[in-house]
């Protein structure tokens, strides 16, 4: 049994497949829990039990709205998963179960047209470094589920989930060979969509937290936050400096 955990603005048509394929699942006891943080949405209306919409009063963005996810959810799986993904629900519900995977976050392997015939559980061999693109689609078991910290708004709680389950936990993540993941991405995490007094804040303790993981000899998969990767993008020539000069007194001191 699993719960599947899907924080959404709406702003990517990808959700609505992921619904559509989930629906698709016979197990009764599945369960499908979407965070609305939009407040205006009036979009999407379930005529299936098994799945929970939960508006939100405010937008609590990705990793708070896993955390209220993981709250009302029931099953002893449970699954994070992007809105701006697309996947083959059922096959992979069925999958896990038939092979008692415990612990499963996608990869760049997954970035294939289609599923192959054959799926395969493969270890990802490192605990110490979290696959890129893992928190996109990530299951653990219930009781490996860590608390995340409710000012760790849009990034790293995957990071918390992976290593809180591969250092203290013992458990070994794979990913699935052959297993197709499509659809757009980063829709619903675009810069332009955080407040302004919320990056400031969160490019402090994002600095912190990269200086936490050097010093415990782990490593992240994203390198800089979106806000820096956007200043790249655009050639922001003020923000590079910024970031540069406040990364490098934190590491050196």
């Amino acid at each position: 049994m699993i719960s599947y955990i899907i924080p959404t603005l709406w702003k990517s048509d990808s959700i609505f497949k992921l619904i559509e394929s989930f629906k698709t699942i016979e197990d009764k006891d599945a369960e499908l829990i979407i965070l609305d943080n939009d407040l205006d949405n009036t979009k999407y209306i379930s005529d299936d039990k098994r799945i929970t919409v939960f508006q939100m009063e405010f937008n609590q963005f990705v990793n708070p709205s896993w955390q209220i996810g993981y709250h009302f959810s029931n099953n002893k799986r449970v699954c994070i998963v992007n809105d701006d993904i697309i996947f083959n629900v059922k096959r992979f519900h069925e999958f896990v179960l038939e092979s008692k995977a415990r612990a499963i976050c996608m990869t760049n392997w997954n970035r294939i047209d289609k599923d192959l015939d054959t799926w395969e559980l493969v270890d990802n061999g490192s605990p110490n470094a979290r696959p890129a693109g893992g928190g996109q689609l990530m299951m653990v078991m219930r009781q490996n589920w860590p608390v995340l910290p409710y000012d760790m708004k849009l990034w790293h709680g995957d990071d918390v989930i992976y290593y809180y389950n591969t250092l203290i936990k013992n458990e070994k993540f794979c990913f699935i060979r052959g297993m197709a993941v499509t659809g757009e991405q980063s829709v619903s995490v675009n810069s332009d969509i955080i407040p302004q007094e919320m990056k400031t804040t969160f490019t402090q303790d994002t600095l912190e937290y990269y200086k936490k993981m050097h010093i415990l000899g782990l490593s992240c998969s994203t390198v800089f936050p979106m806000e820096l990767k956007m200043a790249w993008k655009h050639d922001d020539i003020k923000t590079k400096l910024l970031y540069e000069q406040k990364l490098d007194k934190i590491i050196n001191g």
